[in-house]
C-alpha cells in the first residue's frame, strides 16, 4: 500500500495521522549544545565513543558530535522495533558494525527512549563485551512510559506519551527529515 505525506509549515500530514510543531530546531539545538558541555566535563582527558543506535539518533548524533570538541570515536548500532507501526512490536533486532568495545568508555547515542525495550536490550548487549563505562545520551524520554529501571545521564526532554516525527524520528520512514520536531494530533 502506497502511504501519501504532505509536508507544511505548521502541519505534517502523513497517510491521515497530523502532526502540529512540538519542539523547533533551535530549542533541539540548544539543549543539545547543554549535553555535549555535559559530556565534554565527564569525559575530559578520555576518547569516548559514541555508539550511535541508527537510523533515527544520526540528527541528534550529527548536531552532538560536532558540539563536542575533544576527540571521540564513532560506530554505528542498527536496532529496529517499530517496523511501520506506531507501537513498538515488542521484538528488537539489533545489527553491530564492532565488537571491540572492551575497556571503553561508550556514550550510547539515542533518539528515543519509549518503553526502553530497545535501549535494555542494547545495553545487555554491550554489558557482554565488558566496557569500562557505558552512559546514555537521548534526545526524548518518554518517561512515563518506560518500563525499564534505566540510567539515563545524558537527557534531552522529557516528552508526553506521544507519537513524535522529524529530526530523526520518522512514521514508516517519512519525516525523518523535518528540522523540528512534530507530535501526533489528537
Amino acid at each position: 500500500m502506497k502511504m501519501t505525506a504532505v509536508f507544511e509549515k505548521e502541519l505534517v500530514n502523513i497517510d491521515g495521522k497530523v502532526f502540529v510543531p512540538y519542539l523547533s530546531n533551535n530549542v533541539i539545538r540548544k539543549r543539545i549544545r547543554e549535553l555535549a558541555s555535559e559530556i565534554e566535563r565527564d569525559y575530559k582527558g578520555k576518547n569516548p565513543v559514541f555508539l550511535v543506535v541508527l537510523k533515527g539518533a544520526i540528527f541528534f548524533a550529527s548536531e552532538l558530535m560536532q558540539n563536542v570538541s575533544q576527540p571521540i570515536f564513532v560506530e554505528i548500532l542498527k536496532a529496529e522495533s517499530y517496523g511501520n507501526r506506531l507501537e513498538s512490536s515488542g521484538k528488537v533486532n539489533l545489527f553491530l558494525t564492532n565488537r571491540n568495545f572492551g575497556g571503553k568508555d561508550i556514550v550510547v547515542v539515542e533518539d528515543i527512549i519509549d518503553t526502553g525495550l530497545t535501549i535494555k536490550t542494547i545495553m545487555d548487549e554491550l554489558a557482554r563485551f565488558e566496557p569500562n563505562s557505558v552512559e546514555l545520551a537521548v534526545l526524548l524520554l518518554k518517561k512515563e512510559k518506560l518500563k525499564f529501571d534505566l540510567s539515563i545521564k545524558y537527557c534531552g526532554f522529557e516528552i508526553p506519551d506521544k507519537f513524535v516525527i522529524g529530526f530523526g524520528l520518522d512514521f514508516a520512514e517519512y519525516g525523518r527529515n523535518l528540522k523540528d520536531i512534530y507530535i501526533l494530533k489528537e
